[in-house]
């Protein structure tokens, strides 16, 4: 004789209390720009420039010269992100055991309240540093449509061409090439910023990780960093400017990068971290749901985007 099990499905172990997330590549345009804060709407990044004419001296004075004030416009996004929970919808699932005693208390409370919000935290930090760069405020992508990223701006401006041979979207960044196109951009940069020590040179994830192929490779063992993946190296020959491995230019068509001194970069924000120390949660007893709701203004520009170098494959 045996147990009759056929009516019974196959059974799977629920561990009930452990969830997991996700790795995200995190923000990290922020970690290097000025910020601007208290911007609730177009806010200008002033500037001043000069120049210098010598002249003979004697006993006459002939003045010359001029000193020009200009600005640029920050012009951000007000950002929201809502989101409502209803516990019950965990009810009838293994997650049941997580919930709070009786039907009203198991509404009150996010079960798995810390990961839930570090979860959501990494998500939006990712999806700021995407639209830092990529955004558009003529996108059809809700995530890229509140305010104009600096692929868009650098566009639109007198930036330096970083790929005057022309290195094609058929090509593409490859290992075999990467070093030759970024040192190539390194070459072109303004004498004015050649010695400064802010030195960036933006990439993608994918071209940074070519990059790090093509160091190993070339057999380039002292710019290896030891103790695995590293979001920074050095530029082989250009000690003073280092390579950054951004999300934020992952996948583009046409490989976009950017040369310029960090300092160049502002972001334009109302309140210094808002997007992820100021995340609003309550329960909402009329509606019976958990509400959960961030927001924040943001904008980027550059002071000086005839001081940067933008690569992008010719089509």
């Amino acid at each position: 004789m045996s147990f009759d099990v056929s009516a019974l499905a196959a059974y799977t172990e629920q561990n009930a209390m452990d969830l997991i997330i996700k790795s995200v590549a995190g923000g990290r345009l922020s970690n290097y720009a000025n910020i601007q804060d208290g911007v609730k709407g177009p806010t200008t990044i002033n500037i001043l420039s000069s120049d210098v004419v010598f002249q003979a001296d004697g006993c006459s004075r002939s003045a010359s010269g001029s000193t020009t004030l200009s600005q640029r416009t920050i012009t951000p996004g007000a950002v929201a992100i809502h989101e409502d929970l209803c516990m019950t919808d965990l009810a009838a699932k293994y997650t049941a055991v997580m919930l709070k005693a009786g039907l009203t208390g198991e509404k009150e409370e996010i079960p798995f309240e810390e990961l839930y919000f570090q979860e959501k935290v990494g998500k939006l930090q990712k999806a700021i540093e995407v639209a830092d760069w990529q955004g558009d405020t003529t996108s059809g992508t809700a995530n890229l449509s509140k305010y104009d990223g600096l692929n868009k701006i650098i566009a639109a401006a007198t930036a330096v061409n970083g790929n005057p041979t022309g290195i094609t979207t058929g090509t593409g960044i490859l290992a075999s090439n990467v070093i030759g196109a970024l040192t190539g951009m390194a070459e072109l940069m303004p004498e004015d910023i050649m010695d400064a020590d802010d030195l960036k040179l933006f990439v993608g994830m994918d071209t940074f990780l070519k990059y790090q192929k093509a160091i190993a490779d070339g057999n380039y063992f002292h710019y290896v960093v030891d103790g695995g993946f590293t979001s920074e190296l050095p530029l082989i020959g250009f000690p003073n400017v280092t390579v950054c491995a951004t999300p934020g230019l992952s996948g583009l068509t046409f490989g976009n990068c950017y040369l310029m001194r960090a300092s160049n970069i502002y972001v334009g924000v109302d309140l210094p971290g808002e997007e992820s120390n100021d995340v609003r949660s309550w329960y909402d007893d009329n509606d019976r749901i958990y509400k959960v709701t961030m927001a924040f203004r943001r904008g980027v520009n550059v002071a000086f985007p005839d001081q940067v170098v933008e690569f992008l494959l010719a089509a």
